[in-house]
C-alpha cells in the first residue's frame, strides 16, 4: 500500500484484517485505535497450500505440527479425514482436548504476536457441514448436525459440540482481552438451531441481507438481534456484483441502518477489497429507539422504517411498489461513483440528494432520508 492509501485506510475504516505487523504499526502511526482481526479457521484445520499469519510478520501454516496428531482430525466410518469440497481444509474433532489446548495457545499467541485485538474465525457455522463435509462423511447429510448424536463428540451433536467449542475458545481468549468472531453466515438457515448468540464475543455475517424470501430476511433480522441486543461485535459483509449496483448499495445499507447496534459494522465490496462508498458518509445520529424484534419496525406489509436523529431509513421487502410520506421535505440520499481507493489515496464518489415529501421504494429495495443536506 502506498502512504497515501495508508492514511485513507487509518481515517476512514474501524478496522481490517490478514494485516502483518510492518502494516499494523503504519496504519496506527495515522489511528492508535485502529482494529486489527486476527484470521483463523474455526472448527477447520487450513490444508498445507492455504497460509495465514502464524507470528505477525510470516505467512505460513501450522500443518507439519497438526498432522502428528492424527486423533486431532474428525474422521468418517471408514476412518478417513474429512475434507471440504470448497476448499479442501480438514474438520476436526472439536471436543478432543488436546486439540482444544493447541487451538486456544496457538490462536493467542498469534494474536499477541500480531498486535491484534481479536481474531475472525471463519467457516465456523456446523450448518455449512451438510454442504461441505458430507461428501465424505454421510452421517453429516440433511440436518444431521443439529438432530445426529455422535460418541466422538461426547455425546452431542455438532451444533451441540460447537456451544461447547466456543463457549470455551471465547472465555479463554476473553480472559486474556481479546474477542471472537466467528463467521457464522447469513442466518438465512432455518432449521439451524444453534446458539450463535451467547457463545462468542460476536460474530462476522458474510452474505448478510442477499436474499428475496421475505420469511428468510425476516428470520435473519430477528436472529441477528439477539446479537445485537447483547451489545455483540456484528460485522456484516455482504457482496456486490458491481461498484456501480448503486440499489443494491443502498438495499445493504437500509438493511444494515434498520439493525444497527453500538458494535455494529457494515463492509461491502465488487471485485476489490480495498474500497469505499459515499453512502458510508452518510450521518444519521443515533437511531430514537432500539429496536428488539424486526416487527417493530413495520409500518406496513413488508415494509420496514427506523427513525434516527437526522433522518430515516426505510426497507421494502414486498413485490410491489410501496410509498412513503413524510410531514415535512426531507431529502433522499443518492450515492454517485465509488469504488476501489486509488495509489493517491482518493475516490472518484459523492452524494446527490432529492428533495421531496414522499418517496418511491421498488421491491428489495432500499431508502434512506436525511432531513438536512
Amino acid at each position: 500500500m502506498t502512504e497515501a492509501q495508508v492514511r485513507f485506510a487509518a481515517t476512514h475504516y474501524v478496522g481490517s484484517q490478514k494485516l502483518t505487523l510492518d502494516l499494523v504499526n503504519r496504519l496506527r502511526r495515522y489511528n492508535p485505535n485502529f482494529v486489527v482481526l486476527h484470521y483463523h479457521l474455526a472448527i477447520w484445520q487450513q490444508q498445507p497450500k492455504h497460509q495465514f499469519i502464524i507470528d505477525g510478520k510470516r505467512w505460513g501454516n501450522d500443518w507439519d505440527f497438526v498432522n502428528q496428531h492424527e486423533d486431532w482430525f474428525w474422521h468418517n466410518e471408514k476412518g478417513e479425514r474429512v475434507r471440504s469440497k470448497q476448499d479442501g481444509k480438514y474438520l476436526m474433532n472439536i471436543m478432543n482436548p488436546e486439540f482444544r489446548k493447541y487451538w486456544k495457545k496457538s490462536i493467542a499467541r498469534q494474536i499477541i504476536a500480531g498486535k491484534y485485538q481479536a481474531v475472525f474465525l471463519d467457516s465456523a457455522s456446523p450448518a455449512l457441514l451438510p454442504w461441505e463435509a458430507a461428501h465424505a462423511d454421510p452421517w453429516l447429510a440433511g440436518r444431521a448436525v443439529i438432530t445426529r448424536r455422535f460418541k466422538e463428540l461426547k455425546g452431542l451433536t455438532w451444533s451441540g459440540a460447537y456451544e461447547n467449542f466456543m463457549a470455551d475458545l471465547t472465555g479463554f481468549l476473553e480472559f486474556l482481552g481479546f474477542a471472537t468472531l466467528p463467521n457464522i453466515g447469513a442466518l438465512f438457515t432455518s432449521w439451524d438451531t444453534t446458539d450463535y448468540y451467547t457463545t462468542a464475543s460476536g460474530a462476522f455475517m458474510e452474505h448478510a441481507f442477499q436474499t428475496k424470501n421475505a420469511k428468510d430476511w425476516k428470520t435473519a433480522m430477528n436472529r441477528t438481534l439477539k446479537l445485537i441486543n447483547q451489545d455483540k461485535i456484528v460485522i456484516f459483509q455482504p457482496y456486490l456484483k458491481a461498484d456501480n449496483d448503486y440499489e443494491t448499495r443502498m438495499y445493504y445499507l437500509s438493511c444494515y441502518l434498520l439493525i444497527k447496534g453500538r458494535y455494529s459494522y457494515l463492509h461491502y465490496f465488487a471485485k476489490k477489497i480495498f474500497s469505499w462508498y459515499p453512502e458510508w458518509e452518510v450521518e444519521l445520529g443515533r437511531p430514537l429507539e432500539p429496536v428488539k424484534s424486526i416487527r417493530d419496525l413495520e409500518i406496513n406489509k413488508n415494509l420496514y422504517c427506523r427513525k434516527y436523529e437526522k433522518g430515516e431509513v426505510c426497507v421494502n421487502i414486498s413485490r410491489k411498489n410501496k410509498v412513503v410520506s413524510f410531514n415535512k421535505p426531507v431529502f433522499r440520499v443518492i450515492p454517485q461513483g465509488g469504488g476501489p481507493v486509488n495509489k493517491e489515496g482518493e475516490i472518484n464518489g459523492m452524494l446527490l440528494f432529492e428533495k421531496g415529501k414522499s418517496f418511491v421504494i421498488k421491491p428489495w429495495e432500499g431508502l434512506v432520508v436525511v432531513y438536512e443536506k
